[in-house]
């Protein structure tokens, strides 16, 4: 789960958060967003709080199993960090995600989601990915990979 910074910036409640599923029962998870209204409300339990789907699992996308949520401050997007059952159905990578917010359209849901980062091994998994202050670098760990050892990745070059 994470805070929408740009929403914080507004004076606004808002977090998102994987809700990860069960892909061996084709339940793909999704990633969900909760408003609760300004700081204030939020605060005094006054707030109108919302939960919506910010990206569905499971569709074309090739989500499946979104597990960890980081924002990226400065240009408003989620990257989402996926931990699917890779030998189910067929051999597949987990992936990392950059989704964008939304934008001006009937939805809520992410204009759009593009693939940044694919593990090749199948017994690994991404996990807890964050960004620094300044949304440039994004820092992910790797468990269960083949060598038994963790790994942490600073992705750099974010602009």
């Amino acid at each position: 789960m994470d805070i929408d910074g740009g929403a914080l910036n507004q004076g606004l409640v808002r977090v998102c958060s994987p809700d990860t599923g069960d892909e061996s029962d084709h339940l793909f998870g999704q990633t969900v967003c909760i408003s609760d209204g300004s700081i204030s409300q939020a605060a005094n339990n006054t707030g109108p709080t919302q939960i919506q789907p910010f990206v569905i699992g499971g569709t074309s996308q090739g989500i499946n199993m979104p597990d960890n949520i980081a924002y990226q401050s400065g240009r408003g997007n989620w990257v989402i960090d996926e931990d699917a059952e890779t030998t189910f159905e067929f051999p597949h990578n987990n992936d990392i995600w950059d989704c964008l917010p939304d934008g001006q359209d009937q939805d809520l849901l992410s204009d759009g989601c593009v693939r940044v980062a694919s593990l090749n091994d199948l017994t690994a998994e991404w996990t807890g990915g964050i960004f620094d202050a300044s949304g440039k670098n994004y820092y992910v760990s790797i468990q269960h990979n083949i060598g038994r050892e963790g790994t942490i990745i600073d992705f750099t070059g974010w602009k």
